[in-house]
């Protein structure tokens, strides 16, 4: 397991060989992001995936969108690139329990911890992917996937299939972030 945790890196759509994930493997991803933690079994994650036709409309719409906004139309060619590179993009929402039962920020744990399962399966599938939280991108997401009450769009997952070996980043040792109290 640890061995997998040193595995998960973010691979970005530029890396994408344009090799098609299928249904079942990002099936398979969220059928590993349903086992994350959940407080008062709430289980907050909510995923939307875009693929083929829909993939092409949300890449259209997001470019369109930023085209739109003199501020952002600088960023539409690359975000249309990125999502063009992609095999598929997950949209990552989480549903506020409606009757407040516990604090939002256990809520966005526990997406966060879903989309980190996601994570680490697809490195253990030969899959490459990141989450994206770029504002221009959530927004436009929010506005082309339906929404019900209490759900909040807090990202995108890019995912594609990938040859390179990549570089391993280097990492702090555990003692540069701990503190032991004895």
């Amino acid at each position: 397991m640890l061995e997998a945790i040193k595995q998960r890196r973010s691979i970005y759509p530029e890396f994408f060989n344009q090799v098609p994930v299928s249904e079942e493997e990002i099936q398979e991803l969220l059928e590993a992001a349903r086992y994350a933690p959940t407080h008062k079994l709430t289980e907050p994650w909510r995923f939307t995936v875009l693929m083929g036709d829909s993939k092409d409309r949300f890449q259209s719409f997001t470019v369109d969108s930023l085209m739109a906004n003199e501020a952002l139309s600088a960023k539409a060619p690359r975000m249309g690139n990125k999502i063009a590179k992609s095999s598929a993009l997950l949209v990552i929402k989480y549903q506020r329990d409606l009757q407040e039962r516990l604090p939002e920020w256990e809520e966005l744990a526990s997406t966060a911890m879903a989309v980190h399962n996601i994570w680490l399966y697809a490195g253990q599938l030969g899959l490459g992917g990141y989450w994206s939280t770029g504002k221009p991108l959530m927004n436009a997401a929010k506005d082309f996937v339906e929404m019900k009450e209490g759900e909040e769009v807090i990202g995108l997952f890019f995912l594609g299939k990938y040859d390179e070996n990549l570089k391993e980043r280097p990492r702090k040792a555990v003692s540069d972030f701990t503190t032991w109290m004895k």
